[in-house]
């Protein structure tokens, strides 16, 4: 399982070289295997090829005409690219991506949900998180849900 976030650099030939921490405690893949997307065009989304695999398999369980699903399915497929980390441990963020996104140099990269990560603009992410604190709304929401 994976925690926290590093800065990383994505290099002139668009490669991220993926935090060492990252890389032992992200879930197995099939030969280095990645699926880099993004579900809004805000940062990149880096998943281990079997967890990408299981939320398609729940996608696939949707009918065809759930606009959600199709939405999803369309967003993603446009951002995505199926990717192997090399040697050296860099993986390939998709041009689109990079450019909606503004990744490029120096990025943040956060561990999310203990199985993927996300790349984000530095700078980016440094604002929206000072920006948008828990309120204390969120605070009941997640008391609820016994968090």
């Amino acid at each position: 399982m994976i925690k926290g976030s590093y800065l990383a650099k994505i290099d002139e030939k668009s490669r991220l070289r993926m935090p060492a921490e990252f890389r032992r405690g992200l879930p197995e893949t099939v030969d280095n295997t990645y699926y880099v997307t993004s579900d809004t065009g805000k940062c990149a989304q880096v998943y281990p090829l079997p967890v990408w695999e299981k939320i398609e398999q729940k996608l696939q369980a949707l009918p065809q005409t759930n606009k959600a699903k199709r939405k999803l399915q369309r967003i993603t497929s446009y951002y995505g690219l199926l990717t192997e980390m090399d040697p050296q441990g860099r993986i390939l963020i998709p041009q689109v991506l990079r450019e909606d996104a503004q990744i490029s140099g120096e990025v943040s990269v956060l561990a999310i949900n203990g199985d993927h990560l996300e790349v984000w603009n530095k700078e980016t992410i440094d604002r929206d998180v000072k920006e948008n604190l828990l309120t204390d709304e969120d605070w009941e929401e997640l008391n609820k849900m016994g968090i």
